[in-house]
């Protein structure tokens, strides 16, 4: 049976991984944690786990000493009736393996197992590690972007050829192929894909006709464009991603688009609340006794922008209206 599969294309390849990298990096972006102290272990990894979050899905802090925090992946778990995770196996990036286990669970693994296989085990207690989860469905964040990515590069190929196809042409017709010598040929030489001749023995001028061709219609790139766009605004809708366009920041600032995006306010609540709870297991583990305030997403923003048009309202307010203020002049004067 002979293989199906397309044959890889670097640049295909390069161009989807900037991609995914452009959109995890919106995610681990929107996320901002702070502490107390400052020395707090949490905040100085939050950057590593938001970003093993994003494109894993879940990951682990792992206290190692005191001072000394790891972000480990997690290579296989078990969730119970409560969503929580049980039975969990983690690994640190020089590949070595723990397993998270409480003494007597440790105790029962251990019982039945040869020596040979109990020697090679390395465990980890409960209280040493934090679970940090992405969302709900313990999924990373893009998951099945690639095929609106296939979709689009298939896309920006079409794109690519309807411009070849469509650039400017000029045809000679000659008497004989040019030599290179022929000036001619120089200008072929210099102008490439623009200019392309065509021999014809039949006729006697060494120049017989000279055409220009340029296609006139463009709706079809135009098309392709806008389907384009489409496929990359269905991603960013689709995968939560706001504040991710070309689209002047004045377009975006009005009540319709506000309206538009509840979706994505309620996705990054969410998530915050998600993470939220990790926090706390983490302060109540004694990983930093400092107070921790995480914000997520455009919260902050909006509330600054409440604030400020509150404050502007009251201002507004308390200033006299043209008749009051008339009647304060004749008064006076």
């Amino acid at each position: 049976m002979t293989d199906t599969k397309d044959p890889k294309d670097p640049k295909k390849d390069l161009w989807k991984a900037n991609l995914l990298e452009l959109f995890h990096n919106y995610f681990i972006g929107i996320s901002h944690l702070e502490c107390t102290n400052e020395n707090c272990p949490i905040v100085d990894n939050w950057d590593a786990i938001e970003e093993k979050q994003s494109k894993k899905g879940l990951c682990a802090l792992v206290k190692n000493t005191s001072t000394d925090f790891l972000v480990a992946k997690i290579v296989d778990k078990k969730i119970n009736g409560l969503e929580q995770l049980t039975e969990v196996t983690i690994e640190l990036r020089d590949e070595a393996r723990y397993l998270v286990r409480t003494p007597a669970e440790k105790e029962k693994l251990l019982a039945n197992l040869p020596k040979e296989q109990k020697e090679k085990l390395q465990f980890r207690k409960p209280e040493e590690v934090v679970y940090f989860i992405n969302n709900s469905n313990f999924g990373e964040n893009l998951m099945g972007a690639e095929d609106y990515l296939d979709e689009m590069w298939e896309i920006k190929n079409q794109i690519a050829w309807d411009r070849e196809a469509s650039r400017k042409k000029i045809i000679n017709w000659v008497e004989q192929k040019p030599d290179p010598n022929d000036k001619s040929k120089k200008i072929e030489e210099f102008k490439g894909d623009y200019i392309y001749y065509i021999h014809n023995p039949d006729i006697t001028n060494e120049i017989k006709k000279h055409e220009v061709f340029q296609t006139q219609n463009t709706k079809e790139r135009e098309q392709l464009h806008a389907d384009y766009e489409k496929l990359f605004s269905e991603i960013r809708r689709v995968y939560g991603i706001r504040h991710l366009t070309s689209k002047k920041e004045d377009r975006q600032n009005n009540p319709e688009i506000e309206l538009n995006e509840a979706q994505f306010i309620a996705l990054e609540h969410r998530k915050k609340r998600i993470r939220e709870k990790s926090i706390k297991d983490a302060e109540n583990k004694v990983f930093c006794r400092g107070t921790h305030t995480l914000t997520y997403g455009t919260a902050p923003e909006q509330r600054e922008e409440k604030v400020a048009e509150v404050k502007q309202l009251e201002e507004i307010k308390d200033e006299p209206m043209e008749e009051e203020k008339l009647e304060i002049y004749e008064r006076k004067h």
